[in-house]
């Protein structure tokens, strides 16, 4: 359950808008709401037993944590991520697990690049609703409350092999008051090392030398300066996928020129990450950004991120 939550949760990050509007929801980036998570299937007739709690999030500080209930046993258990430190550590009566994260930590903001479908009443709320195709398998809708920019549900839909999973979760008494830092502290009983930083790969790694387990991209048609190792080995669709949401961005919110190639070094930099040969992962930062010096200024790497987040998005918001 947790890997499916967390699957969700990265991919909410590349959730965005595009379709008549001029200006976007500034969803906050330090948040704490009551969450009620359903996962269900085609193969089976019956929903899974839901999940339900509390989030914790704050972007800036890097940390999110999640106190559950267990479905089965009634058990309450924590997961608290800390991308600061790329450890998760899950732990309930004293007892404590870590791993180490191998996802960056999701941004829940609203980009260019999903349609919107109108609105829904999600409990009580009316919502407005943004589908984003994030593969011909993979479907995401963000709900938005117009009112206070926040979060009322996300729905993601994949579809397989003639199989369905829908996994829903639900927001309710979100506060977006600034959330104490002790409620992140790991307990002193968690006793996990801290994985090491990943090495970046030299510039010379592509295209001859990529580390184990990595793939150099062939020439690409639109991400044309990703010529660092890579994570994935269908690159030409990755590279289809990100032109169609740019140029569905462009379209609809006639961006200017700036603004266009701030958005397209972002999708190209968030999309195709770092390999680096180890389970963490790494946006492509300082030499390795595509077409952009991550870190120069405010108006170079998004001056709202941590400056290891290498977006080129420009100051706030185009």
């Amino acid at each position: 359950m947790n890997k499916l939550i967390s699957f969700l949760l990265v991919s909410l990050f590349l959730v965005a808008v595009a379709f008549a509007q001029t200006s976007y929801p500034n969803l906050p980036t330090e948040f704490t709401a009551d969450v009620e998570i359903q996962v269900e299937t085609s193969q089976s007739p019956f929903p899974m037993p839901s999940v339900s709690g509390t989030m914790y999030y704050a972007y800036q500080k890097r940390v999110q944590r999640m106190d559950s209930t267990d479905p089965m046993f009634g058990q309450t258990v924590t997961t608290l991520d800390r991308y600061d430190q790329m450890n998760e550590y899950n732990f309930a009566s004293g007892d404590c697990k870590c791993s180490p994260i191998t996802s960056e930590m999701p941004l829940y903001t609203v980009l260019p690049g999903s349609t919107y479908q109108g609105q829904s009443n999600i409990n009580g709320v009316e919502s407005d609703q943004w589908m984003f195709s994030l593969s011909t398998s993979v479907n995401i809708s963000l709900y938005v409350d117009p009112t206070r920019e926040i979060l009322t549900q996300a729905v993601m839909i994949v579809s397989q092999q003639g199989n369905t999973m829908t996994t829903t979760i639900t927001f309710s008494n979100v506060n977006t008051n600034s959330i104490s830092d002790d409620t992140f502290d790991v307990p002193s009983y968690c006793q996990c090392p801290t994985p090491a930083p990943p090495v970046i790969p030299p510039a010379n790694a592509c295209p001859g030398n990529p580390p184990s387990g990595c793939n150099c991209a062939p020439a690409l048609s639109f991400c044309t300066e990703v010529n660092y190792p890579i994570d994935t080995s269908d690159a030409p669709s990755v590279d289809a996928m990100i032109e169609q949401t740019f140029n569905n961005f462009v379209s609809f919110a006639q961006p200017t020129a700036a603004c266009a190639s701030n958005m397209k070094s972002f999708l190209c930099a968030t999309l195709f990450s770092v390999c680096t040969g180890s389970p963490v992962a790494m946006l492509p930062c300082a030499n390795l950004c595509p077409s952009c010096s991550c870190g120069a200024g405010n108006n170079t790497c998004a001056a709202a991120l941590p400056n290891t987040a290498c977006t080129q998005y420009g100051n706030g918001f185009c």
